[in-house]
This record gives C-alpha cells, structure tokens and sequence, in this order.
C-alpha cells in the first residue's frame, strides 16, 4: 500500500519515486543483525516543513525497534516515520494532502532491513534518486507477508 500511495503522490507533485522505508540511524559498516519483524503502531499522518519529512506516517517506538537500533550501533530514535513524498509543498497543501490520507490499518509489520549509500543530509530530488542500497537482509521469525523495508542509513562517501 505505501509502495502505491508513494507513486501516486510522486506522480501528482512531480516528486521522487523510492522505496518505502524506516528511516533509522547513520552507519559505516555493512553488518545486518539477525532478528524477527518489527510492528509498530502507527501513530498519525503528520507533515513538517523538513524535506525529508514533507509527508509522513508516523510511528510509536517500542522495545523491539529500539534494539534493532542499538544492534544497528545507533543511540536511539526519536522520531520512527515512513515518508510519503519528499518535495517542497506549501504547508497548507501539505496539511490538506495528510487530512485525506486515511491508512485502513493500526500497525506495520517491518521485515526486512537495508543499508543504503546517500548523501547527507538529503535535500533535493537528486538526492533521493542517488540512494543506492548496498546489502539487506530479511528479518526473520513469525511469518508474515512482506509489508516494508526497514533502512539503515550510511553516509555517501
């Protein structure tokens, strides 16, 4: 579903197309941990005027995300989103597009993870479409059809 709403809204605004993701921390080394899906419940549809958070699902961290990140070697999250669309909006049009947004579920199940090359910090259309994503793995455990990638942040050398 994120996939579709992604295209959908890149397509309406003349915005990038990506993978829908979880933003989670910034890392150097290549190492994927093991472990099982992560489902977090979804807290609101929000919208900011930060670029990579035009638009946005927002999350509740747990304690399962929170230890993925530890394992990832990052401090904490504070902020667990999916973004929708990374494009400069004006606020009302951003506040208008997150009141018709209605998500038919509560939770996310997140199952697999990737580690990706971008520059930082991203800000434009060219930036997106340089992400590169450099190894991933599936997270494993209770069996569930795939939902969306988790993500793991390098910086672009």
């Amino acid at each position: 579903m994120f996939r579709e709403l992604i295209r959908i809204l890149a397509k309406q605004f003349d915005a990038p197309r990506f993978e829908p993701h979880l933003t989670l921390c910034r890392a150097q080394d290549r190492q994927l941990p093991t472990r099982g899906p992560i489902r977090l419940r979804v807290r609101e549809i929000a919208c900011s005027p930060q670029y990579t958070k035009t638009l946005f699902v927002r999350f509740e961290p747990n304690e399962s995300l929170r230890k993925l990140v530890v394992d990832l070697g990052g401090k904490s999250i504070r902020d667990p989103h999916l973004s929708l669309i990374y494009k400069s909006l004006p606020a009302a049009i951003k506040r208008e597009v997150a009141a018709t947004i209605h998500l038919p579920f509560r939770s996310v199940v997140f199952d697999a993870i990737k580690i990706a090359s971008c520059i930082s910090p991203t800000e434009t259309r060219r930036d997106v479409e340089a992400w590169q994503i450099v190894a991933s793995k599936r997270l494993s455990g209770e069996h569930r059809p795939p939902a969306c990638g988790v993500r793991r942040l390098a910086e672009h050398e």
